[in-house]
């Protein structure tokens, strides 16, 4: 009988082991996922560029995929316009890009954008995102990222919804980007 209880009890100390082991694993993982994640900053100016590490590819190659994303991605039309040896930049149409509520009734935007795209010579790819033209059923409105926003900088309650669906929208659309030219 003593040994059995032995057996068990080291039964279930490797058990713990390895799930000390596998829970530690999970926690690094995570952590590297959410540093590698781009987080897009709207603020009343615009969004701040993003950079990160480019694949191992030549710039011809970078710049080959880049114009394939901007195919594969921008179902609606999209624009490639002042490609360099090392930059280019994509307009396209991106639809239901941002929301905001006002009296229980949602208001999609739709936004025209740009991504003008950088590979600089230390191997990283810089991102900078800008839109001017926001869309509310079909019609160019005069809206622009600075009305959001009151002239002390913070976020005008009644758009609350906004910024944060707007981040999401250009974080999901670089993350695209980064992935499709990483494979």
């Amino acid at each position: 009988m003593f040994d059995a209880k032995a057996t068990r009890a080291t039964q279930k100390v490797k058990h713990q082991d390895i799930m000390k082991r596998f829970f530690t694993l999970l926690f690094v993982l995570s952590l590297t996922t959410s540093f590698s994640q781009v987080v897009a900053q709207m603020t009343p100016k615009g969004f701040a560029p993003v950079s990160f590490p480019t694949p191992p590819k030549t710039l011809e190659k970078l710049i080959e995929a880049s114009k394939a994303w901007a195919a594969t991605y921008n179902k609606d039309g999209f624009d490639v316009t002042d490609v360099t040896g090392n930059s280019l930049t994509v307009s396209g149409l991106k639809k239901y890009a941002c929301y905001y509520w006002n009296l229980g009734v949602r208001y999609d935007y739709n936004i025209r954008y740009t991504l003008k795209i950088t590979f600089e010579k230390d191997n990283t790819c810089k991102v900078v995102f800008n839109t001017k033209e926001f869309y509310a059923n079909n019609v160019l409105t005069k809206t622009t990222i600075p009305d959001f926003f009151t002239p002390e900088g913070q976020l005008k309650p009644d758009y609350k919804d906004v910024k944060p669906t707007l981040e999401a929208t250009v974080d999901r659309m670089i993350q695209s980007y980064i992935n499709f030219i990483s494979n």
